[in-house]
């Protein structure tokens, strides 16, 4: 791809870039640490705690608490590190598409 066309924006889309991705490294540190069952039911009984014991800025954490796939992908969460926060809170790749597209 040439340089030209990946400095092109596209509208509505949130492109992952390396800021993004150093922005995002507590966020996407909490979900990869979903893949632990013990990780998930600590997450499950005290969502505020854990996200504050994994270090997520305040936005995060409300970007995780709304619920707001959108959101949590502009403070550098990496979609499929976040799928496994969706899992863990029972919303399915159907729901969190849905969600960002407004349809909720």
């Amino acid at each position: 791809m040439g340089r030209e066309m990946m400095d092109r924006e596209i509208p509505g889309t949130t492109v992952f870039t390396g800021e993004r991705s150093r922005q995002g490294y507590r966020l996407n540190q909490m979900a990869m640490s979903l893949s632990d069952p013990v990780n998930r039911q600590r997450f499950c009984a005290d969502e505020a705690r854990y996200m504050a014991e994994m270090g997520l800025s305040e936005a995060q954490q409300d970007a995780v608490r709304r619920r707001d796939w959108a959101a949590m992908i502009a403070q550098g969460g990496n979609i499929y590190l976040l799928l496994k926060i969706g899992a863990t809170v029972g919303q399915s790749v159907l729901d969190m598409q849905k969600q960002m597209r407004g349809e909720n």
